[in-house]
């Protein structure tokens, strides 16, 4: 049976519910799970009757506010809930803050608790209220500091406004051009908003634009770059959160002068003593100024510069005549107007009465089936600019020759784009009409080349000669089966197994594309537990094989991360060495049972050996060992990057992972764990574990290993062994980021322009002074200094990365200690 349910109104109690349904309130509480009977808010969706409200553990990072809004006998005050199920809970400390309409925030209560539930009066100037909550874990000793458990994070933010005073209409805003660049603005404002909203009207027809601004000192402005040729105008509102007030009047309209046309679309001898230019249109223009010259450089610097201005309003075209044929002349156009004259079009040039150059030739492929059509590309090039009046195409078959005429008899709009002919594979080339198709043999070769001329009427040199192979049509058969060899309509557990076989036999497959593409959106997490989102058509496996026989390929768990009720499509390619390519698809959906499962860790610290020793570990539900379970170690690096300590662990008690470079202020590691079965991800950020080491650590030549131990004796062989520098003195450190960026000059640029490559250069100088007496540590840098390696550096404040580091020092007989220079590069590194 369906349940019932009721929506909360304004100026309900649980009390007057329950009696108008004839129920009670305790039995309205536990089907709703209600906390407090004298607090449900208003919109709150109850269960009247019918079955419970399923209740769902909350073992993330974060508090989820379940119940939010007005308490529905109040005017002013706001309740909220929260679910959170973390064991070694403390209390929450929860924070409301309120809103009066002018842009700032103010603190209404900060304060903590115990029970999952908090509420808040605001005050009668407030138009809105935020709520966050955020955990606190109880603490526990460790290494002789109070650490805590874990750590959480503030909740996502609740936002009630109240909406009983919405914002005044604020006045029309002024108006200012600046070139193209369009300001609103409003001054002296008092419309009880945060925001003011500008609308420009272009033409007084069309919504150009639509901006916000913060109202800052009672005062908003917004900019935005218009168009030349235009009119605009600009309205606005006043809006606070979601409440918005009326729109003002518009301002008056204001306009811009003719736009700089676009380009020059056509440029072409039309004789061997004229030119044709056309150019594209400017708004507002009312006519428009060509200027032609044999020398460019004579452009805004010299009278022996030509012009002619279009004698009727809107035309975009002129025939330049007149000119000295055998140059090369060059042009440019402005449009202009009663409002002004716009810039002028860049320059282009064009020669008058010449040879055009040979073709630019292509065909639609360089391979093709045998028994289709193949279309043989080419374009006129004449350095003048006349259009293509012949072209002559000639083909070679073996020892067949054809040579064919084509005359181009396209509109003018149109001659200079390509024109192609079409040649069938399937008949001879000197075959005559009614003769029966016999299409070329596979392999077959076909050699082409194309002349054309222009209004010279002299033919250009012959085009590069091209080839092309003549193939049968390749084939692919794609098979995808489950672990069982059973087909794959609904994959139910890994592994994944994929199989694909090409064809003709004439042909040899040099290689395969395997893809996954998703074929609806969802969110997911990646290997190292970071959050990604998935979207419909989104490859989430690409990979290419080298093979030159069938393909036959197994993916499990740990080679692709598939959801749970998602559809997905198997594309598979096959290029073979003919260059040809043929592809098969096929679909299938992913339906398996899934388990949450909650991984952590142990830690422990090594004070001989600087180093951490770490047991990640995952349970499920209910607190049990989680089977099927792959394990993955990560440290969380100063400067937020993951680095993989280890992977592919089994989830087992006795499995140790050695971190030979913990942080020395705090260890921070994630533990992933990831489902055998079905791939799916499940990760834990652990507390960070105090190490308060006040000394520099750099080791080298180091060796280390994870291991699997039920014994507590200890191990022959350490899980660390290499060689080590402490330096316990006071250090000075001088830092230097070189990175990776070039700055470019530009003329007509008032600043250079910065391109950045991805190169850090991170460097640093160490200096120190070490007691003369310290003979170990004197030994360990003279070793360190003919090290021909990288080696890890890490200092007290939690940095720590590879680095090549060369070492410096002097001793004078008289002093009582040494000066010792450390310059340090940092570069890429393993652990």
């Amino acid at each position: 049976m369906a349940n019932t349910t009721y929506i909360v109104k304004k100026g309900d109690t649980l009390s007057q519910i329950a009696l108008d349904h004839g129920t009670t309130v305790s039995a309205l509480a536990s089907l709703n799970n209600i906390k407090n009977i004298h607090y449900i808010v208003v919109g709150q969706k109850l269960i009247i009757s019918g079955t419970a409200a399923a209740t769902t553990k909350n073992n993330s990072q974060q508090a989820v506010i379940d119940v939010f809004g007005l308490q529905s006998d109040t005017d002013r005050t706001v309740y909220s809930t929260w679910k959170w199920d973390k064991s070694n809970t403390a209390n929450y400390e929860v924070k409301w803050t309120y809103y009066t309409g002018d842009g700032v925030a103010f603190i209404g209560s900060k304060s903590t608790t115990e029970d999952k539930q908090s509420l808040y009066t605001a005050p009668e100037n407030a138009v809105s209220v935020a709520f966050y909550v955020k955990p606190i874990s109880k603490t526990k000793t460790q290494n002789n500091k109070e650490v805590h458990y874990w750590t959480a994070k503030w909740s996502n933010v609740e936002r009630y406004y109240f909406k009983d005073n919405p914002p005044s209409t604020p006045p029309v805003p002024s108006v200012e051009l600046d070139g193209l660049m369009l300001t609103a603005r409003l001054d002296n404002l008092d419309v009880n908003g945060d925001t003011i909203q500008f609308q420009i009207v272009k033409n007084d027809s069309t919504v150009y634009n639509s901006g916000k601004a913060k109202i800052k000192t009672n005062s908003a402005s917004y900019t935005y770059g218009v168009g030349a040729g235009n009119e605009y105008k600009v309205r606005c509102r006043a809006l606070r959160g979601e409440l918005q007030s009326d729109w003002s009047e518009y301002s008056s309209a204001v306009s811009t002068g003719p736009g700089t046309p676009t380009g020059i679309t056509e440029l072409r001898a039309s004789d061997e003593t004229s030119v044709y230019i056309s150019w594209n249109a400017a708004k507002s223009a009312e006519n428009y100024v060509v200027e032609y010259t044999t020398d460019k450089n004579m452009f805004d610097s010299s009278n022996d510069v030509s012009s002619f201005t279009t004698p009727t309003e809107g035309v975009t075209y002129a025939n330049i005549t007149g000119l000295e044929t055998g140059k090369e002349w060059f042009f440019r156009v402005r449009a202009i107007s009663d409002n002004g004259e716009s810039g002028w079009t860049p320059i282009k040039s064009v020669k008058i009465g010449t040879k055009p150059a040979p073709p630019t030739t292509w065909s639609s492929t360089t391979t093709v089936i045998t028994g289709e059509t193949l279309k043989l590309y080419w374009l006129h090039n004449s350095e003048d600019g006349s259009y293509q009046t012949e072209a002559r195409v000639q083909m070679i078959i073996g020892t067949e020759t054809k040579t064919v005429i084509v005359t181009d008899t396209r509109p003018d709009e149109e001659k200079n784009t390509p024109l192609y002919y079409e040649f069938n594979t399937g008949k001879n080339i000197n075959s005559t009409e009614g003769e029966e198709d016999v299409p070329y043999p596979e392999g077959t070769k076909l050699q082409w080349r194309v002349s054309t001329r222009g209004i010279t009427d002299e033919w250009s040199d012959w085009s590069i000669q091209r080839n092309v192979d003549i193939y049968a049509p390749p084939t692919i058969e794609l098979s995808v089966t489950d672990s069982t060899g059973q087909l794959v309509d609904t994959l139910t557990s890994f592994p994944l197994c994929i199989s694909a076989t090409a064809g003709p036999d004439t042909q040899t497959p040099i290689g395969y594309h395997v893809s996954i593409v998703a074929n609806d959106s969802y969110e997911t997490l990646d290997s190292i537990g970071e959050p990604k989102v998935v979207s419909q058509g989104d490859e989430i496996y690409s990979k290419h094989y080298d093979i030159s026989s069938d393909l036959l390929l197994l993916i499990s768990a740990d080679g692709i991360d598939l959801e749970n009720n998602v559809n997905y499509t198997i594309v598979c390619t096959v290029s073979m060495n003919s260059g040809l390519t043929a592809e098969a698809r096929s679909e299938f959906s992913v339906s398996w049972e899934e388990e949450d499962y909650w991984p952590t860790a142990e830690i422990g610290y090594d004070e001989s050996t600087y180093s951490a020793y770490i047991r990640p570990y995952c349970v499920d539900n209910d607190g049990n060992e989680a089977t099927d379970i792959t394990l993955a170690l990560y440290r969380r690096e100063f400067n937020g990057d993951f680095t993989e300590l280890a992977k592919g662990l089994v989830n087992s008690e006795n499995t140790f992972v050695t971190d030979p470079h913990p942080s020395l202020d705090f260890a921070r590691y994630r533990v992933v764990a990831t489902d055998s079965a079905t791939g799916k991800v499940s990760f834990y950020d652990i507390p960070g574990f105090p190490i308060g080491e006040k000394a520099v650590i750099i080791q080298w030549d180091e060796e280390w290993v994870n291991f699997d131990t039920t014994s507590e004796d200890a191990m022959v062989e350490p899980a660390w062994s290499g060689s080590l520098l402490r330096l316990p003195y006071n250090i000075d450190v001088s830092d230097s980021h070189d990175k990776d960026v070039q700055l470019i000059e530009y003329i007509g640029r008032e600043h250079p322009v910065s391109y950045y490559g991805t190169h850090l250069g991170v460097s640093s100088t160490w200096n120190v002074a070490i007691d003369k007496q310290d003979t170990e540590t004197l030994y360990a840098l003279r070793r360190l200094a003919e090290w021909m390696g990288d080696v890890y550096v890490r200092e007290p404040s939690g940095s720590g990365y590879w680095a090549s580091i060369s070492v410096s020092f002097n001793q004078t007989h008289q002093d009582l200690t040494i000066p010792v220079t450390f310059d340090i590069t940092r570069v890429s590194g393993g652990v």
